[in-house]
C-alpha cells in the first residue's frame, strides 16, 4: 500500500527549510506503526493514507531548527507528536460518533469503536516508545502534561454539551486543552532538542499555544462556510454533534430569548435540517459571530508572530511566521 508525502501541498512552502528531516519524519511512522496483527497494520495504513497536514511534526522540526538542533533525534520526535494527535483523533471520532474524518469514512465508521480505541492506544504505545528511547526526561515530561491537558479537556468538552450558557472564556479554555497544547508541546520539544534559554523555550511554546488557539477558532468559521469537498465534514458538522463553537457562543451571548429558542430546539431536536441550519446560521450571521471569530482569531496570529520576535532572522522563523498567517487564511 503506497503511503502519502508527509506534506500536503498547503503547507509545502513552510516545509522547506525541514524538507529531508519531515521525509525522515514520515519514514519513521511507515517503519515504525507496524504490527504482527494485520487488522492493526490495516487500519494504521487507512488512517495514514488519509494525509493530514502534518502541522505538528512541521512545527516541532522548525522550532529544534531555529533552536540551533543540528542532530538526527528530529524526525523521531516529530513523528512521536503526530502519534498522538493521530491517537487523539482516533478516540475524538468514538467520543462525537463521527463517520467523517478528513472527506473520508472514519476508523470508527469502518471498523467500530473497539478497534478505533485500541488502535488509537497502539499508537500512544508507539509514540511513548520513541519518547523513552530518545531519554529526555524534560520530553516525556511535556508529552505526558500535553496528553493530561488534552484528556481534561475533551472532559470539560463532554460535561459542557449542548451547555447553553457556556461561554467563550471557558470555550477558549476547552480549545487551549484540546488543539493548543499540542502545538506548544511541539515547538516546546523542538526548543529542548536545541538547548535555548528558558526564554526562548517559552516564546517558541507560546507561539504553539496561540497559533493553536487561532488554528482552532479558524476551523470553527470553516465549518459554516466550507464544502464537504474542501474540508472534510458536513457543512455545520459541530453544530449536528450538538457543539457550541465560538461563532455561535458569540452570537448566543447577544441573540433575544426567540432566537435563542430557535438555536436550542435545531440543536435538542434530534436532527438538523437544511431549514434548521439556515435558520442558525441568519443567526450567527446577524450577530457577527463569524466575523467576530475571525477577529479574534487574527490577534491571536498577532501575538503568536511577536513570540518569535527574539529570534534572529532565518528561514525557519519565516516559515513560522508565514504558517501563523496560514492558519486564518487557509479554505480548508
Amino acid at each position: 500500500m503506497q503511503w502519502l508525502k508527509p506534506v500536503d501541498m498547503s503547507l509545502s512552502p513552510y516545509a522547506i527549510p525541514v524538507a529531508k528531516e519531515l521525509e525522515a519524519a514520515e519514514d519513521v511512522l511507515k517503519t515504525t506503526l507496524t504490527s504482527e496483527v494485520p487488522l492493526v497494520t490495516e487500519v494504521v495504513q487507512y488512517i495514514i493514507q488519509n494525509g493530514g497536514k502534518r502541522l505538528r511534526p512541521l512545527l516541532t522540526l522548525l522550532a529544534a531548527k531555529l533552536s540551533g538542533y543540528r542532530g538526527d533525534a528530529g524526525p523521531r520526535l516529530a513523528a512521536a507528536m503526530e502519534m498522538i494527535h493521530t491517537a487523539s483523533l482516533l478516540h475524538d471520532d468514538v467520543v462525537d460518533d463521527a463517520s467523517l474524518r478528513r472527506g473520508k469514512a472514519s476508523a470508527k465508521a469502518k471498523w467500530g469503536n473497539s478497534i478505533s480505541i485500541l488502535v488509537g492506544d497502539f499508537f500512544w504505545c508507539k509514540m511513548s516508545r520513541i519518547i523513552v528511547d530518545h531519554g529526555s526526561l524534560r520530553i516525556l515530561k511535556v508529552v505526558t502534561d500535553t496528553i493530561t491537558k488534552t484528556t481534561e479537556a475533551e472532559i470539560l468538552e463532554i460535561t459542557r454539551h449542548s451547555d447553553f450558557s457556556i461561554d467563550e472564556e471557558t470555550y477558549l479554555k476547552i480549545i487551549g486543552g484540546k488543539t493548543a497544547c499540542l502545538l506548544a508541546a511541539c515547538c516546546q520539544v523542538g526548543a529542548i532538542l536545541g538547548e535555548v534559554s528558558e526564554n526562548y523555550e517559552a516564546a517558541l511554546k507560546r507561539y504553539g499555544y496561540d497559533l493553536g488557539i487561532a488554528f482552532q477558532l479558524a476551523d470553527d468559521i470553516l465549518d459554516y462556510v466550507s464544502e464537504e469537498a474542501l474540508f472534510g465534514k458536513h457543512m455545520g458538522g459541530d453544530l449536528r454533534e450538538g457543539k457550541l463553537t465560538f461563532p455561535l457562543i458569540v452570537a448566543l451571548r447577544r441573540a433575544d430569548g426567540e432566537e435563542a429558542k430557535i438555536v436550542k430546539n435545531a440543536m435538542l431536536g434530534g436532527h438538523i435540517g437544511a431549514e434548521n441550519l439556515k435558520a442558525v446560521l441568519g443567526i450567527i450571521q446577524r450577530y457577527d459571530g463569524m466575523e467576530r471569530t475571525r477577529e479574534l482569531a487574527a490577534r491571536y496570529v498577532e501575538k503568536a508572530k511577536k513570540h518569535l520576535e527574539p529570534f534572529k532572522g532565518s528561514l525557519e522563523k519565516e516559515s513560522l511566521l508565514g504558517l501563523a498567517d496560514y492558519v486564518v487564511e487557509r479554505d480548508e
